[in-house]
């Protein structure tokens, strides 16, 4: 048999082999499976550093009730933000090596006295290597943490965006006074009846939905505004007669209809 027929053999039977465990599921698969609420947390994050705050917010808001009370509960168990990269552990291990490095450094000269050698040994070597090591580790360490810094951030204004607007909230009085806003209300009254409770990032898009409501205000024309400034309310203008006083009853003397 040829190496070509050997193959062809093997690659068959692979396939026949799958075929029947595909039988003998009847066709169940296993489905990929979810992602925590940490990873989903980290991912949303690092999202809101490379977009603006209202793009990340209209894609938020736009998550189902039970997608938001998961990143609200992760962000309540941990509310700061578990590293996974490979770099979480470069400055506890570099300080840890460099002090190793050091102790033998010292324990050397205490054994060696004043006179020494001239020569280097090899475990000098090794501890020199030891902090040389532990001073690139942390140097490393460090620059990452600086650098996951603005994720950092961002995580914590990710369980604000998450988070219902409680009491403990502390967008809730902002919030509060958006509601004077009519397009705002139209807002938060369409997400109570579709979505659910107001959450933090109803916040952010009742303000920029005030804020799109108070230029268009500004673009109308000033003898309009100033028609609507100067108008008296309903109730004011009929106590002064300009409106005509609805009909009401009278009770008339008997002693007039008798003379009438």
């Amino acid at each position: 048999m040829t190496v070509t027929s050997i193959l062809g053999q093997w690659v068959q039977g692979s396939r026949a082999g799958k075929v029947s465990l595909d039988q003998g599921r009847e066709g169940d698969r296993p489905g990929v499976a979810a992602p925590s609420s940490q990873a989903q947390m980290t991912r949303w994050s690092e999202r809101m550093t490379r977009q603006p705050e209202l793009a990340t917010a209209r894609e938020i808001a736009g998550l189902s009730d039970p997608e938001l009370a998961a990143l609200s509960t992760g962000y309540t168990l941990s509310p700061r933000r578990q590293r996974t990269d490979r770099m979480r552990f470069a400055t506890p291990l570099g300080v840890l090596v460099f002090a190793a490095g050091l102790a033998g450094l010292m324990l050397q000269e205490a054994s060696l006295g004043a006179a020494g050698r001239g020569v280097l040994s090899a475990f000098e070597v090794i501890c020199l290597g030891s902090l040389l090591f532990g001073l690139v580790a942390v140097s490393l360490g460090t620059m990452k943490a600086f650098s996951l810094t603005s994720v950092d951030l961002a995580y914590g204004h990710l369980g604000q965006y998450a988070s219902v607007l409680d009491e403990q909230h502390p967008w809730l009085y902002k919030t509060f006074l958006l509601m004077r806003n009519g397009a705002a209300q139209a807002y938060r009254e369409r997400v109570l009846q579709q979505r659910g409770a107001l959450r933090g990032v109803d916040f952010v898009l009742m303000r920029e939905i005030a804020r799109a409501d108070e230029e268009r205000v500004m673009t109308l024309t000033s003898r309009d505004v100033a028609a609507q400034v100067q108008a008296m309310p309903p109730i004011a203008r009929a106590f002064r007669g300009e409106i005509g006083a609805e009909p009401h009853l009278v009770l008339v003397d008997a002693s007039v209809n008798a003379a009438a």
